[in-house]
């Protein structure tokens, strides 16, 4: 099998109700501040006496805040903070940097802070959030390791310091989890310097859990898991390794333990929304009706809270309420809640209802962010069904144009929807085009390769894949894709083995690699262990292609009944697979016998 394809339309993007929920590699966490914009406008600080021009400068400052000038605010209070060297000006001034997140100016900010009161929390903890902002992990800590001392001294009797010493410490988890994307060197400081603040700190739960994370993020399951133990027989109520020890029972794939875990804890708890949201954003992955569900409670809960509403609209979206999401997304909208995301997902609910004019207007408003291209090929695709072909082409050429960080995707979406068309022939001179301008772009040539597949042009397709492969050699899915060609389409089957035995190397429990390992080694005759891996990845992805194969090598084993039922079964949801139908013709056997 050369790939998997996305099993959902949409997609469900559920989102954290705060930022100290676990969060995947991929979601970007919010350090957790002690300021805020209502601190910023409605709390300034008692000042000093200064000269007039300073004065004028920081009154001129609140009045561009209340007009939303936000950048002659900050400019001004980061001038004043250096000129006055006052204390309240510049404790303003960090904090409407780190509002506006703005990480150099909250440094500087910060660090003068610290030059008056070198043992304020508040001051390190804003540049800890600096620098996990900026990516750099180790300076973070630095300045986490200069909290962890000051609330350990805030613990002694004759200390003077009112201090959440949890809430403090819980910065090392923040650190953790900002640096699972950390190179290898990196990571391995850090759980040693973890590990050294444990055994100086011993009673903060939150270090384990960041040290739990950094082995997460190593694959140490085991070891994080450990960790997590030794959380929780210190706090057994401290969420945040509630969460992680149920995020590693999911990682090691024990679902069912992780759900009767945070439903014992939510039968405790019925109110905590914390665990009631991560139990919701399990269910989407296991069980999509009882995700609504938790879904509409946790929004009937709290009604403000409007990334719980979002999340609710895209699993109504999903389970095809329509009517349900739109209402939701229209509402979010007139609160100016994400609008470009929010437009983008109303096009979508407008094409579920077949009204592409509503759609096209919908995806042509999305202006920014992540849903930008997909709302504009879909604008385009649109034009295209409805007879304006050149239209959308030209839609294309100005995005492009527009935003040419954006070619590679622009190029292939265009591709896709000339494909759609029938037009594969025109699909493969825009790809032609665009790499052209980008050689090296290893998913156009992907791209172009299955267009020249479909088209039999078998040498250019070879071509297309050789090149990516010499681009990124330790590409497992171009390693897969090329072996895969070359068993099911020429006989080269030692040499596809010897690049899928490396894609499988790369990705052991990739379903698609598992199915092409079992097609080669059936190819080569290894009847039996092609059984095994087509078994596997049948049991993963149960899906006609893996039918197919699967029941084609137990055909040949002799295992025939076991042959019909895979096949007969799969067509009662494939009806019209021809990769099934055309195996058992081939095999002459009656899809009924």
């Amino acid at each position: 099998m050369r790939y998997l394809l996305p099993t959902i339309a949409f997609g469900i993007v559920i989102l954290s109700a705060c930022s100290t929920l676990i969060q995947t590699p991929n979601e970007k966490a919010k350090p957790e501040t002690s300021s805020s914009v209502e601190q910023a406008h409605i709390a300034p600080p008692s000042y000093s006496s200064f000269a007039t021009e300073s004065l004028y400068s920081l009154i001129l400052a609140e009045l561009a805040a209340g007009r939303r000038q936000y950048d002659v605010t900050l400019s001004n209070y980061i001038e004043e903070a250096k000129n006055t060297g006052d204390l309240g000006v510049i404790t303003r001034a960090a904090r409407l940097s780190q509002y506006f997140r703005k990480h150099d100016e909250t440094l500087e900010m910060s660090k003068l802070w610290l030059a008056q009161k070198p043992n304020d929390i508040e001051a390190n903890a804003m540049i800890a959030s600096a620098y996990i902002e900026k990516r750099e992990p180790l300076q973070a800590l630095t300045y986490a390791e200069k909290i962890l001392s000051i609330i350990s001294r805030a613990q002694s009797p004759e200390a003077n310091i009112n201090v959440d010493a949890n809430k403090s410490a819980a910065i090392t988890e923040t650190i953790a989890n900002y640096s699972r994307a950390s190179g290898t060197l990196t990571k391995l400081t850090l759980v040693e310097s973890y590990i050294n603040l444990i055994k100086r700190y011993p009673n903060y739960p939150a270090i384990k859990v960041g040290l739990s994370i950094l082995y997460e993020s190593q694959q140490d399951t085991a070891a994080a898991y450990q960790m997590i133990v030794q959380a929780l027989a210190q706090d057994s109520n401290y969420l945040p390794a509630v969460m992680q020890e149920i995020r590693l029972l999911q990682a090691s794939k024990q679902n069912e333990k992780a759900i009767e875990k945070i439903k014992a804890r939510l039968a405790d708890q019925p109110d905590n929304n914390r665990l009631r949201l991560l139990y919701a954003r399990m269910l989407t992955q296991t069980d999509i009706n009882a995700a609504y569900d938790e879904f509409s409670l946790l929004a009937q809960q709290s009604p403000q809270h409007l990334d719980i509403q979002f999340s609710k609209a895209l699993i109504a979206l999903e389970l095809k309420k329509t009517d349900e999401a739109k209402l939701i997304l229209e509402s979010l909208l007139k609160k100016n809640y994400r609008a470009d995301t929010v437009n983008f997902y109303l096009g979508s609910v407008a094409e579920l209802k077949n009204n592409d004019k509503q759609a096209l207007l919908y995806y042509l408003t999305v202006n920014a962010g992540e849903d930008y291209v997909k709302a504009h090929i879909r604008a385009a695709r649109i034009m295209a069904k409805q007879g304006n072909l050149q239209q959308a082409q030209n839609h294309f050429q100005q995005l492009r144009e527009k935003s040419p960080n954006d070619r590679p995707e622009l190029y292939a979406g265009e591709a896709e929807v000339l494909h759609q068309l029938g037009q594969t022939k025109l699909a493969i001179g825009v790809l032609s085009q665009a790499i052209n301008e980008l050689p090296d772009d290893t998913n156009l040539r992907y791209n172009r390769s299955s267009l020249y597949e479909q088209t039999n042009q078998l040498d250019l397709m070879e071509n297309d894949l050789r090149h990516a492969l010499n681009v990124e050699p330790e590409s497992a899915s171009t390693l897969n894709a090329l072996g895969y060609f070359l068993t099911s389409r020429t006989k080269r089957h030692q040499e596809a083995y010897t690049l899928i035995k490396k894609a499988i190397g790369l990705k052991p429990n990739d379903p698609a690699i598992m199915d092409s390992m079992g097609w080669v080694l059936f190819n080569l005759g290894r009847n039996e262990e092609a059984i095994k891996y087509l078994r596997k990845a049948f049991e993963l992805f149960p899906e006609p292609e893996v039918a197919a194969h699967l029941g084609e090598a137990l055909w040949v084993n002799g295992k025939k009944q076991e042959a019909r039922v895979i096949w007969n079964n799969n067509l009662k949801d494939n009806p019209n697979d021809s990769r099934i139908i055309d195996t058992m013709e081939r095999l002459q056997v009656s899809p009924s016998s």
